[in-house]
């Protein structure tokens, strides 16, 4: 038992040490707006770009995730988990909706693959989160905030909008 343990935490120190990284690339970051930068999760084994801020704030992390994608931080505004599969917003409206702990207060973006909502635990300050399903070419990929933490309106627009630059990297062709 121990072995096994001991195995699976090597493996997962392993995914972690290979894709945190956080490098982005200076080829991608033409037509990027400014603010932003493209980071490339190739290293969490995903490829695919994604704009995120170019902050002095803190460093960007990339992080592989338990379900095969990675976590993207650029300090405590900007936490986003991008993995690859289809998604499901009505399931995502429902379990929004019927949150036995938060309280849905309203919508901020509802359109038919993205969402930012207000919700509020009572006696707390209310907190907003998002969601999107966002499709380059055959891939599709589910993207929201990082399970747990607590964002803003801005926070969470901002990390929405990030979401819709998710495009697969082109194939680097070599040279003859």
């Amino acid at each position: 038992m121990k072995k096994i343990f001991l195995s699976a935490l090597s493996l997962s120190l392993f995914l972690l040490a290979g894709c945190s990284g956080g490098k982005t690339d200076d080829n991608a970051n033409a037509g990027v707006p400014q603010g932003m930068v493209a980071a490339d999760l190739s290293n969490c084994g995903m490829s695919v770009l994604v704009n995120i801020p170019d902050s002095t704030v803190a460093p960007p992390e990339i992080i592989a995730n338990a379900q095969g994608g990675a976590d993207v931080k650029v300090g405590k505004n900007f936490q986003i988990t991008i993995t690859e599969g289809a998604g499901d917003i009505a399931l995502k409206k429902n379990d929004i909706t019927h949150d036995d702990i938060r309280k849905f207060i309203k919508y901020i973006v509802e359109e038919p693959n993205y969402l930012v909502w207000e919700w509020q635990i009572e006696g707390m300050e209310p907190e907003f989160h998002f969601y999107a399903i966002v499709k380059d070419g055959e891939k599709i990929f589910e993207v929201r905030d990082v399970e747990g933490e607590v964002f803003s309106e801005k926070a969470a627009t901002q990390m929405l909008d990030a979401a819709k630059s998710i495009r697969v990297k082109a194939a680097v062709k070599a040279e003859s």
